[in-house]
């Protein structure tokens, strides 16, 4: 009886002994293994992983790969370079388009003047540049001016239509009165890059 006690007892050292030994040598390599490489191990939360190859995560089945949940107002990820795209992840892509495709890019403004003389009516084209689109229009009226000397001068020259295009806008005018000094319209073109539908 007492033998066998004795054997149990220490069986029952060594299986403490062994059970201690392997945490502490789990606890020894496994920070270990995690501050140098964390390849083909698993990601550890609240840690810092290190890996030496590319870490992919394939979802598969309906729905994201990844969902991350944040507090109010905190971002959602972080990175450390300060230049750089991430592929298929950028801000410049918005429902398949790049930043060129989205939004007034090159715009620049056409303005194009009708010869200035008496004659009405007078009608005037402005055309954007090719490759560019119409986003805004406006015009202008010079001259056509009576009472000057009387320091009350006002304009007779009336806008008739102002028609946009796709890619162009057509000013026209007329004089409520006869005869008015010289005058002409101006017809303004605001343009822009076409994006791709």
């Amino acid at each position: 009886m007492r033998t066998a006690a004795s054997k149990v007892m220490w069986i029952g050292k060594a299986t403490i002994f062994l059970v201690g030994l392997s945490v502490i040598l789990a606890l020894i390599f496994g920070v270990a293994s995690t501050a140098f490489s964390a390849n083909g191990n698993p990601f550890l939360l609240g840690k810092k992983n290190v890996a030496t190859t590319v870490s992919t995560l394939l979802r598969k089945g309906v729905g994201p790969a990844l969902k991350l949940e944040v507090a109010s107002g905190q971002p959602p990820l972080a990175a450390n370079a300060a230049a750089g795209k991430a592929t298929n992840l950028n801000a410049d892509k918005l429902d398949g388009q790049d930043v060129t495709q989205i939004g007034v890019n090159g715009l620049q403004r056409v303005e194009v003047e009708s010869l200035s003389n008496n004659t009405s009516p007078k009608q005037i084209t402005a055309s954007c540049p090719a490759g560019k689109v119409l986003v805004g229009t406006g015009f202008d009226i010079f001259g056509g001016k009576r009472n000057l000397n009387t320091g009350n001068a006002k304009t007779d020259i009336v806008i008739d239509f102002v028609i946009p295009g796709s890619t162009f806008v057509t000013v026209a005018a007329y004089e409520e009165e006869e005869p008015l000094e010289d005058w002409s319209v101006k017809a303004i073109a605001i343009c822009a890059t076409a994006g791709t539908p």
